[in-house]
């Protein structure tokens, strides 16, 4: 009777055993949590909806969340390890990543081929620094949608385990769920923009639905709490959960809402986008490639050649590069030139680029021709969108980079002939008048440009306003200046470059102002920072009504910023002047008074002249040595000399002799190292571990009746023994050793004397560096004769060991007692025969 019942106990616990484990689908309050988790992944995921352009990102983080809730919640079921829903996940992001986020079905049969799964494993773990070296939004279609794809699954993952786990304590059990879901969110805003889309959808559906989520699994918790405890116990343990949540979502909400001006805290204010423009040249400093050099000839001139066509935008300005830092040498573009500016640097665009600027749209068609090769993209005013066409479009829209403070575009692969690309810009009102202010906010002034502070003064000493003193100065530069490419064989003395030499003594203090668009532009935008209004030189030209730019239309013009944050475009015919400069230089040298002039001294015969010269040249270098010397032993105290002189020679002998016995031993060690027969390789190595031991003051025995055995123990090293039995192995072998084998052994021997050098002090090591011990032979010199079995302090070969051995075998049969011998007890020492 009781075998019938065992036997139906256990049929019905194996019954129930297998429907417990395949009831795979989830019961109501399993629901219920699953629900939970996709509605909170939902709304953290739509965090990323000022990052990315369209609802793709959503689509593709909520299918991962999906996923990543089916596959851990099966696990559970099945009672897997959690290791298997993890890889099962990283199996399906390798799987599904590419057709969902690269758009690419892999190379065979739907699986993912090489050039898929690198792109994906290099988004997965630098795709975040692309998302933050973007400039919002990004493509919602491209590969920066592995981020949220990622992040879907690990939501999905992270709850759903989160929320099957059960701990003693209730209150644990409800919260951990939704702290997983509210790290995610958090993980959204930090990699999100400052000023969310929308505060009420990431902050308070999210907060509302985590504290519902909360209450629900509180009271689900403490239901169950020691069968159950009365009605007021439970409403006082929700109600401090609640109360709880509420104190963890003040944090949240902060991060979400944040200051209503500043913005919240996201990771891209403090990360760096790494891209350095500063390793470009300026294309300032090459200004004259433009200009006309009338019959003379340069392969690097494009003055008549076609730099790009332009189709629509005619009578605008288009500019090549915008530059907003001066060091002393040249005006060059650079990240981070305004303070305060969160947008001054190159980041990374998508083809739509949120650049928020009223004014006049304008789309146009750029094709690049034969005299333009660079980085620079041509654009006009401020660009909203890009899309790149001929000549390699897709390294070029990943490449690409855009400053939204400097409107400058630039393609770090390169731009070519028949490259074409079109875009979509806004040219804002950037007209100048007298009446408009200046911004405050100025950039430091680059050293070396005091030279400008009393032109800046005298120019503008009758202007009440900053930007009324730049108009003085630029309306003093067109009217005093005078224009020069440096070309005419008279005007070849006016030379190229803007650094601080050739504006100050070659521009403002010459006796001529004379140059061209580059000395012009760089000394104007020098002179409006000088009076209090920032300012930067840019490169560009005004499109012609065909279209067509040439060499000849580039020109370099001034742009300063007004106080409402705009840029107001001074043109450069407001401050360079057209008219060429005169042949002759005026006078200022006052003539002398009086009818006669003295005349000048004679000068000697060149012969004696130059004698006469080297000869007061030899003396007054002698002179000159001499006097260094004496003015250097001036200034030295006393006792600095009298310890160079009475300590210096003996130190230095003391350093050159501990020199000699450092050098001594790493000869010694080279020799022994290198030696030519292999077996004294091994003899060599052996006395190197010997001869270390010395130096660290180990009493190691030497002589002729020592083995190597016996030296080991002397050593006290556990590897020792070991080491000279190898050394007995190969050198007493019935083999010739082979080089390698050397080679490792000794690199055995390396590893112990490291360790003992490491057991000791420091002082002891320094110690043993300079010791003698080793280096003094005495009774530890063997003869060759005498190495084998009996002696490892030789460093000669073996082959004369055995020799000397065998020359010595007639002595064998005066041995007595041969029978004890072969009595003696197994590893016993071992004597010179």
């Amino acid at each position: 009777m009781s075998t019938s019942h065992d036997a139906s106990h256990d049929a019905s616990v194996d019954t129930a055993t297998r429907s417990r484990r395949r009831s795979v689908l989830p019961d109501p309050a399993t629901a219920l949590d699953l629900g939970f988790v996709l509605l909170l992944s939902g709304l953290a995921l739509s965090g990323f909806a000022t990052s990315f352009t369209g609802i793709g990102f959503l689509v593709v983080g909520l299918l991962g969340t999906v996923i990543g809730i089916a596959v851990a919640h099966a696990s559970r079921a099945l009672r897997w390890p959690l290791i298997a829903p993890v890889l099962i996940l990283a199996v399906l992001f390798f799987l599904l990543g590419g057709p969902l986020c690269l758009r690419s079905v892999g190379d065979t049969a739907f699986l993912p081929g090489g050039s898929t799964l690198g792109k994906l494993a290099d988004q997965a773990i630098f795709g975040w620094k692309d998302l933050l070296t973007t400039l919002p939004p990004v493509d919602g279609d491209g590969p920066l949608l592995v981020l949220p794809w990622l992040l879907g699954l690990v939501a999905g993952l992270v709850g759903t385990v989160l929320s099957g786990l059960g701990f003693r304590r209730s209150w644990l059990s409800a919260l951990l769920p939704v702290l997983g879901l509210t790290a995610v969110l958090v993980a959204v805003i930090l990699l999100g923009v400052r000023h969310p889309q929308s505060v009420l959808v990431q902050g308070s559906a999210f907060a509302a639905a985590a504290l519902g989520w909360l209450a629900i699994r509180a009271r689900r918790a403490s239901a169950s709490v020691r069968g159950g405890s009365s009605g007021w116990g439970r409403v006082a343990l929700g109600a401090g959960l609640v109360l709880l949540a509420s104190a963890l979502a003040m944090p949240a909400s902060a991060l979400v809402t944040g200051d209503d001006d500043e913005g919240r805290a996201v990771v891209r204010t403090w990360v760096e986008p790494p891209f350095d423009i500063g390793r470009y040249p300026s294309p300032l400093a090459g200004f004259r490639k433009y200009i006309d050099l009338g019959s003379a000839e340069d392969p690097a001139n494009v003055f008549d050649k076609t730099l790009f066509t332009v189709e629509g935008g005619a009578g605008l300005r288009i500019r090549i590069a915008a530059m907003d830092t001066y060091d002393g040498l040249v005006w060059g573009a650079s990240n981070d030139a305004l303070p305060g500016a969160a947008d001054d640097s190159f980041q990374r665009v998508s083809s739509t680029i949120d650049n928020p600027v009223k004014g006049k749209k304008v789309t146009a068609e750029v094709t690049i021709g034969e005299g333009y090769d660079g980085v620079w993209l041509p654009t006009i005013g401020a660009l909203q969108g890009v899309d790149f066409g001929l000549g390699d479009p897709t390294t070029k829209a990943e490449t690409f980079r855009y400053n939204l403070a400097t409107s400058t575009a630039v393609v770090p692969s390169g731009l070519r002939r028949g490259d074409t690309y079109s875009f979509t810009a806004v040219q804002p009102d950037d007209e100048l008048t007298p009446e408009t202010l200046g911004s405050s906010s100025l950039t430091g002034l680059a050293p070396g440009t005091g030279f400008l502070k009393e032109p800046a003064a005298d120019w503008s000493e009758k202007a009440t306003t900053p930007m009324g003193r730049v108009l003085a100065i630029a309306a003093h530069l067109k009217s005093e200046g005078k224009y020069s490419d440096g070309v005419v064989k008279a005007e070849q003395i006016y030379h190229p470059g803007h650094n601080i030499q050739r504006l100050s003594d070659g521009f403002i203090g010459a006796q001529q102002m004379v140059g061209n668009d580059e000395q012009y532009a760089a000394v104007m935008a020098l002179l409006a920072n000088e009076v209090g209004v920032p300012a930067r030189v840019v490169l560009g030209a005004v499109v012609p009504d065909d279209g067509v730019v040439t060499g000849e239309q580039v020109q370099a013009w001034v742009e300063l910023r007004a106080s409402d944050g705009s840029w107001r475009t001074l043109p450069t015919e407001e401050f360079m002047s057209t008219e060429k400069p005169s042949e002759q230089l005026p006078e200022t040298d006052t003539p002398m008074s009086g009818t006669v002039v003295p005349p000048p001294a004679p000068i000697p015969p060149p012969s004696d002249a130059g004698d006469q010269s080297d000869a007061d040249l030899k003396e007054r270098k002698a002179t000159k040595e001499d006097e260094d010397e004496k003015s250097i032993a001036e200034r030295l105290p006393a006792w600095v000399l009298v310890v160079v002189k009475y300590v210096g020679g003996p130190l230095l002998l003391v350093v050159a002799l501990l020199g000699a016995i450092i050098g001594l031993k790493l000869l010694r060690r080279r020799r022994r190292r290198t030696a030519s027969v292999v077996s004294a390789r091994f003899v060599g190595a052996w006395r190197e571990l010997v001869d270390h031991a010395r130096d660290l003051g180990q009493p190691v025995p030497l002589g002729p009746t020592v083995t190597r055995r016996e030296q080991s123990g002397s050593i006290g090293t556990e590897s020792a023994p070991s080491l000279a039995r190898r050394a007995d192995s190969f050198v007493f072998g019935p083999t010739a050793p082979q080089a390698e084998a050397a080679a490792t052994y000794w690199e055995s021997v390396d590893a112990e004397r490291r360790t003992m050098s490491a057991s000791v002090g420091r002082r002891r090591r320094l110690l043993a560096a300079i010791s003698l011990a080793s280096l003094r032979r005495g009774t530890a010199t063997v003869s060759p004769t005498s190495i084998g079995a009996t002696t490892p302090a030789s460093d000669e070969p073996a082959a004369p060991a055995r020799a000397g051995r065998l020359s010595r075998l007639p002595r064998l049969p005066r041995v007595p007692a041969l029978p004890r011998v072969s009595k003696r007890p197994r590893g016993g020492k071992r004597r010179s025969s």
